[in-house]
């Protein structure tokens, strides 16, 4: 399986030290792939990696790929999409302000990734991290002929806060859901290439941001502009939840 997630310096050193290294002491299967698509802040074009992932160079089962430079129709998609919707984006809420094109980046690196993965992947967020082995046959029930599997919560009545101290579940609220939680979870998404259409939804996805129809959308996130694609295209979907 291909495992794919999105860091900078900062993210990395919150936590995303913490998935490489949970992937690379659980993991035995030589298969499996782990692409980091990062975000070098002081040196953005540099194809070189950073200082601060470089303990991870050379590692067979780990790539390493400059976000910063991926090209898309000949243009650095990340550089046009910072420039031309980050002055258009006001502040409303958390999930719509100019810094919400900070979630193109992820979205940026599922189209990467369908490009150069040619069979299956999933998305993770990069706070993720591997409990144990994953076997390739753990993906056959999320991913088997379906086309995308999410963690979806569009029909939750009822959200529950909490987070895990100790290794276990500390609840601390439950309320209503309102329209701010029913959207698709992104942190975790699979993606089947081998189905027909795959390629298609994922580019649709990404196009939301490409074309400026994210700008139309209440909320200006991965999650909103990936349920807006998903709901326009007849795919078979897994959802998780």
């Amino acid at each position: 399986m291909n495992f794919i997630s999105t860091f900078t310096k900062e993210i990395y050193e919150i936590c995303g030290k913490n998935l490489l290294d949970s992937f690379l002491s659980t993991q035995s299967n030589t298969d499996h792939r782990l692409y980091i698509f990062f975000e070098n802040e002081v040196d953005p074009y540099n194809e070189e990696v950073p200082t601060w992932l470089s303990k991870y160079k050379g590692k067979e089962n780990i790539k390493l790929l400059n976000i910063m430079t991926y090209k898309f129709e000949g243009q650095r998609i990340v550089d046009k999409i910072d420039s031309e919707l980050s002055p258009k984006i006001k502040y409303t809420d958390e999930y719509s302000s100019p810094r919400s094109v900070k979630w193109f980046r992820p979205v940026a690196a599922i189209q990467y990734a369908s490009e150069i993965i040619k069979n299956k992947f999933c998305s993770l967020d990069s706070d993720c991290v591997f409990t144990k082995e994953v076997t390739e046959d753990f993906f056959d029930n999320i991913l088997g002929d379906y086309n995308m599997a999410f963690l979806g919560r569009e029909h939750f009545k009822t959200m529950r806060h909490g987070g895990y101290v100790d290794g276990k579940y500390v609840c601390t609220n439950i309320c209503s859901a309102t329209k701010k939680d029913t959207h698709t979870e992104t942190g975790f998404l699979g993606f089947n290439l081998t189905q027909e259409g795959t390629k298609e939804l994922i580019l649709e996805n990404f196009k939301y941001w490409v074309d400026g129809r994210v700008l139309s959308l209440e909320f200006k996130t991965d999650c909103h502009t990936l349920d807006e694609s998903r709901k326009k295209m007849n795919l078979k979907y897994n959802n998780l939840c």
